[in-house]
Parts: C-alpha cells; structure tokens; sequence
C-alpha cells in the first residue's frame, strides 16, 4: 500500500526556505532598514533622556544633554558622562547645538527634538513638561 503526502520534516524544510527567502526581501524593500534605523536611534535617544531625567531627579543634581548635529553628551558641570552618537546619515534637525537642562525638580520646557535620515525622513520626539514620557512622531 502506498501513502501519498507529505512527511513533517519535508514540510519543515519548504517552511524555513520560504521564512528565509522572505526575511531577505523584508531587508531589501527600499527605505524600510534606513527608517527603522531612525526609530530606532530616536528610541535610544529618548531612554537616554529619560533615564538622566530621572536621574537627576532622584540624585538631586543638574545634568546637561548636548546635542551637536550627528552626536550628544551628558554632562555635570563641566564634566561629559556619557557620550552618544547617532547612526549612519542621521542627524539633528535644528542644525546648531542644542541642549537640555534636567533640573533635581524633573521639571522642563516642552521640548521636541527632529532627527532626520539621508533619505528625508524624520522623527520627532516631544518630550513632555512634567510626566517622564516621551511622544515619537513621524514628521513629513
């Protein structure tokens, strides 16, 4: 008696050259790595600003965000404490340094930084006044 079908391990192997095949067309689609590039450096930079917002807080000191076109630095005083740069082509959209004061209180200016790839493409980030949050927007 014959059986006709598949086997599992031969529907297993069509399976993961079919995940394989589409996991490179995924990468190559046009435009699709360089922006998740960009969301991600924009989700970096916002854990960076909310972790020495909160930082500052709780240790009761004042720290400075400096943002320059392509990189950024934490400083105490005159002292950097970290250093951070974005990727790629990416830079800051204000085209002049820029910087953030978190204060012991938590307390800022509603601020919104622009991040922008070689490609046009922008994302926002609203950082709010009084709640540690950040809002990522896509700007046209």
């Amino acid at each position: 008696m014959k059986r006709r079908g598949f086997t599992l391990i031969e529907l297993t192997v069509v399976l993961a050259v079919l995940v394989i095949a589409s996991g490179f067309v995924i990468v190559r689609v046009t435009g699709w790595s360089s922006r998740q590039a960009l969301h991600s450096s924009a989700r970096s930079l916002g854990n960076t600003i909310r972790v020495w917002r909160e930082r500052a807080r709780t240790e009761e000191t004042t720290y400075t965000l400096v943002m320059d076109e392509r990189s950024y630095h934490i400083t105490a005083g005159k002292e950097i404490l970290r250093k951070g740069s974005l990727r790629g082509s990416e830079s800051f959209d204000s085209g002049k340094p820029v910087s953030i004061v978190f204060t012991p209180r938590g307390i800022l200016p509603e601020t919104r930084v622009t991040i922008r790839n070689g490609h046009g493409e922008r994302v926002t980030l609203a950082v709010g006044a009084l709640v540690n949050e950040i809002e990522y927007q896509e700007a046209p």
